[in-house]
């Protein structure tokens, strides 16, 4: 027990891999820190307030993973999005602790303990290690209490979810309908046709493409397009400028000695009984020269330590619980304490060692003290120096900011709205009124918190209609695979309908004309890897076949037509399929339940987000 005190892509496509990065948490599988009370507000759920800091404890760290995973893709876009699946997240969790309370719903001691002990995470060898649960907290910003807070408010809310699960049923008529749907197999076999072969074989007249032009003229012009200059403002640029003496470093040094120093720790043993009786009859028999290690094995409550001995491994403060922690910094190695009361019980501790904190080197920590000196004060030339940029292309043309402040003017290509090669907030500063129209500066656009620009118009190019000229072969490679898909179907209904009258000689006589075979697959359940799935969805479409083959054409896309010759279905029942089937069903019945649940608790509470906050 004692071991549980102590982880430029635009619109829809933002959506989905927020979405795929989000909902599981880096370590953990949970999704909220504590911090300490605002007094910004940033969103509210009845009287229950969520503050800016509490958004931003969730919102940083994602971000920074969004950033790191998707690099240079990663733009503005993504930041609205993250932040309003974070604090949809924030209010749903919100609303099921307000519902697991109103349902006297709870986590216990012993459940919390018996999560955090029996996860692979916090395991070296198979067995839960505390130094590697300590080192994990720590990587990923948590305390042991912190930690625990959040398991514990996951675990209470899940009950409700694990409940539904519980109630959830299907009849045997049900389940055993999906069941021979599920267990399913078809034997088939198939020939493909692609229409990118068969270009060759068709033609479009001149007057088509010319028609087809003159039908769509509409689809065919070039958007308003500008090319502009910019002057770019970095930290990285900024640190280049940056000369370290070695007094500066040696004063830095002191400054961030704590950076380089570790802590004291301790490493003891301890017995943990839940009773003061059993507490002092184990004590005395320590006294009387019992062995620790076997009394511990023997008597300790806490499943985590009993069977090393009671050992904890190496601590430092601010891990165990305040009432353990006093006294075990309050030992000398060897000793052995009395009773310690905590709210997991007795515990009786051994102190076996004590390993003093240590402060590292200058020499050892140099290389990395100049980095973070340099870009220390080149944050703090950066902040000095976005100001006078702004201040200057305010006042001066491109050509002045750039020769003040040392700056190299960079042209870009040509672009449109839509361009996705720049940085969304410059593409919007470019056509805006100011940049476009009135040929001013733009306003010192943050393209991140280290990188700074201000951008000025050098050419733009009205919207303008295509001539004929320039979209005839255009047109006519649309109008050529239009044909040419055209023409497959055509090929393919020819073979499926000479199969079902038994016409194999036209069947022969096509096949051999277009150089076409079929693909024979056998018998498959409808998870197979043996066709494209797009093939085997439009096998198990077809028909059960009643005496004779089932042959069907098929067009499978813009480019591609089928041919399907089904031969037979069966049923290869499992019971072990059964129970699995059994179980996901009855999951996705339940979190549909979830689900509406969470949009009625959202119906019922006054919830309100203020986005300008966020």
């Amino acid at each position: 027990m004692l071991s549980s005190i102590k982880n430029k892509t635009k619109g829809w496509v933002a959506y989905l891999i927020v979405g795929l990065i989000t909902v599981p948490f880096a370590l953990f599988g949970v999704n909220e820190y504590f911090t300490g009370a605002s007094n910004v507000v940033v969103a509210s759920i009845d009287d229950d307030e969520i503050s800016k800091e509490e958004f931003l404890a969730e919102f940083n760290p994602q971000k920074r993973r969004l950033q790191k995973n998707l690099a240079e893709k990663y733009n503005t876009d993504f930041d609205t999005v993250l932040k309003q699946s974070i604090v949809n997240q924030m209010i749903d969790r919100r609303l099921l602790d307000q519902l697991a309370e109103s349902m006297s719903h709870a986590t216990s001691v012993s459940e919390l303990n018996a999560i955090i002990q029996t996860n692979d995470l916090f395991q070296d060898e198979g067995r839960f290690s505390l130094e590697k649960y300590k080192n994990l907290l720590r990587l990923n910003g948590y305390t042991p209490s912190e930690y625990e807070s959040v398991r514990s408010k996951e675990l209470t809310q899940n009950q409700i979810k694990y409940n539904l699960l519980d109630s959830a049923f299907m009849l045997p008529s049900q389940l055993e309908k999906l069941q021979n749907l599920n267990d399913q197999q078809r034997e088939f076999s198939y020939i493909k046709l692609s229409a990118d072969d068969y270009t060759s074989k068709v033609n479009v007249d001149e007057k088509s493409v010319e028609d087809y032009y003159n039908n769509q003229k509409e689809s065919f012009f070039t958007p308003e397009q500008t090319k502009i200059e910019f002057v770019e403002l970095s930290l990285a640029e900024v640190a280049k400028t940056i000369e370290v003496t070695n007094n500066e470093l040696l004063s830095f040094y002191e400054d961030e000695q704590a950076r380089f120093t570790t802590e004291e720790e301790r490493q003891a043993q301890h017995i943990l009984l839940t009773t003061q009786e059993n507490a002092n009859k184990v004590l005395d028999l320590l006294n009387k020269g019992g062995d620790f290690s076997k009394l511990a094995a023997q008597y300790s409550q806490d499943t985590g330590s009993k069977d090393t001995g009671g050992d904890l491994g190496l601590f430092g403060r601010g891990v165990m619980v305040s009432t353990f922690e006093e006294s075990a910094f309050s030992m000398q190695e060897g000793d052995l304490s009395g009773l310690v009361k905590s709210e997991f019980g007795y515990h009786i501790i051994k102190l076996n060692k004590i390993q003093a904190g240590t402060v590292k080197s200058f020499d050892s920590v140099k290389s990395e003290l100049t980095q973070l000196y340099t870009e220390s004060q080149a944050q703090k030339d950066l902040y000095n120096l976005r100001e006078q940029l702004a201040n200057l292309a305010y006042e001066a043309n491109l050509e002045e900011v750039s020769s003040q402040m040392s700056l190299k003017i960079n042209t870009s290509d040509f672009f449109d709205r839509d361009s996705t090669k720049l940085d969304a907030k410059i593409v919007e500063a470019a056509f805006s009124d100011v940049v476009l129209n009135k040929g001013e500066n733009s306003e010192v656009l943050e393209l991140d918190k280290n990188r700074f620009v201000v951008i000025h118009l050098k050419q733009k190019l009205p919207q303008r209609q295509k001539t004929f000229k320039e979209v005839k072969g255009e047109i006519n490679t649309h109008l050529t695979r239009l044909l040419a898909k055209t023409f497959v179907d055509n090929i393919a209904t020819q073979i499926a309908t000479s199969s079902k009258v038994g016409d194999l000689k036209s069947v022969d006589q096509l096949m051999s004309k277009n150089s076409l075979k079929w693909e024979a697959i056998g018998w498959v359940k409808r998870d197979t890897t043996k066709a494209d799935i797009s093939i085997v969805n439009k096998v198990f479409a077809l028909p059960k076949p009643k005496t004779d083959p089932v042959f069907s054409a098929q067009s499978l896309d813009r480019r591609n037509a089928l041919v399907i010759n089904l031969t037979g279905v069966k049923i290869s029942k499992s019971k072990a399929s059964k129970a699995n089937l059994e179980k996901v069903l009855l999951g996705f019945e339940s979190n549909e339940v979830f689900v509406n649940i969470l949009q009625t608790l959202r119906a019922q509470a006054e919830i309100k987000v203020f986005k300008s906050k966020l």
